[in-house]
């Protein structure tokens, strides 16, 4: 039983719309660094340079994963998803390093603040535009499964949290004079960035090896109990993979010697349709049936 799904109005809408907000705030910030100078700033707008990057490559991606299986790719395209996260992750692990390197260069040399109140009403403008963006793309995401827009928004939170600290810390060495505190706090957004990336590589990384969702597969496996005991049968096997916004489902069923085929595939087409309603996600779902006594000790 193959779940047909097509990308959504909303998923294509809410990628069109965080496309064109990031370069609008790409000039918002360069605009606010060439201003004040400040590298806590520079750090946030060397970040958006790779939200764009990553999100035109999710643009792309989020076109590519709904293309239906061909002759080359019989399972779909939809583990594009994956990537496009591990690459948002790998390039935000390296803004994150020229941000560190900055930071420690200014540490080094001295670092010359000026404009701040200009500096920080553009930055504060951003982060609050970024704000209300990442929360309506991460619910888009959930609501749509859709891994890509989902951790295109998150990116988009800790965008909004950088930009929150960089005013902090730049209001906090202009008021003191402790100009220090600017690139200090560039090193900080630096290691948490990092840390973000890190998250979403290894997002990525667990769905291309195909990892087991707990709770989905507890989930299955509690409907498929129930189901079998209700019809006096039995099942065993059970295999579940989540590939970008499918799920792929797989197990075997074993019915009573004198079960007809027609009958055993009645019933095994109603589990599988509960199933598929049940967990409210595009599905591939094949079932293996087999006789109770007919079945060989070494049948895997």
């Amino acid at each position: 039983m193959n779940s047909a799904h097509l990308p959504s109005k909303s998923e294509s809408r809410a990628m069109n719309i965080s496309l064109i907000v990031g370069i609008l705030m790409l000039g918002q910030k360069w605009s606010a660094y060439l201003l004040t100078g400040s590298i806590a700033i520079f750090s946030d707008a060397m970040e958006t340079i790779v939200h764009i990057a990553a999100v035109g490559f999710a643009w792309y991606s989020l076109r590519i994963t709904y293309r239906p299986p061909d002759e080359d790719h019989h399972f779909g395209h939809d583990k594009i998803t994956f990537f496009s996260a591990g690459l948002e992750g790998a390039l935000i692990i390296l803004a994150a390093i020229i941000i560190i390197q900055t930071a420690i260069d200014k540490l080094i040399s001295g670092v010359t603040l000026e404009q701040v109140g200009y500096g920080t009403a553009l930055t504060a403008t951003a982060a609050v535009i970024n704000t209300i963006l990442g929360l309506y793309l991460v619910k888009t995401g959930k609501n749509n499964s859709s891994f890509i827009i989902e951790a295109n928004g998150r990116h988009i939170l800790t965008d909004a949290w950088t930009s929150a600290g960089a005013i902090a810390g730049l209001l906090l060495a202009f008021l003191t004079g402790a100009y220090w505190i600017d690139p200090l706090m560039a090193l900080f957004f630096g290691a948490n960035i990092i840390f973000e990336g890190g998250k979403l590589i290894r997002r990525s990384v667990q769905g291309l090896m195909d990892k087991t969702d707990p709770e989905l597969f507890t989930s299955v496996n509690t409907i498929l109990q129930q189901q079998c005991d209700d019809l006096g049968i039995s099942f065993h096997r059970l295999r579940l993979r989540v590939s970008g916004n499918y799920v792929y489902i797989d197990f075997h069923l074993q019915f009573p010697d004198d079960t007809t085929i027609e009958h055993a595939h009645l019933q095994a087409t109603e589990i599988e349709q509960l199933i598929a309603t049940s967990i409210m996600q595009p599905c591939d779902i094949v079932t293996h049936l087999e006789s109770t006594s007919h079945h060989p000790p070494d049948h895997i």
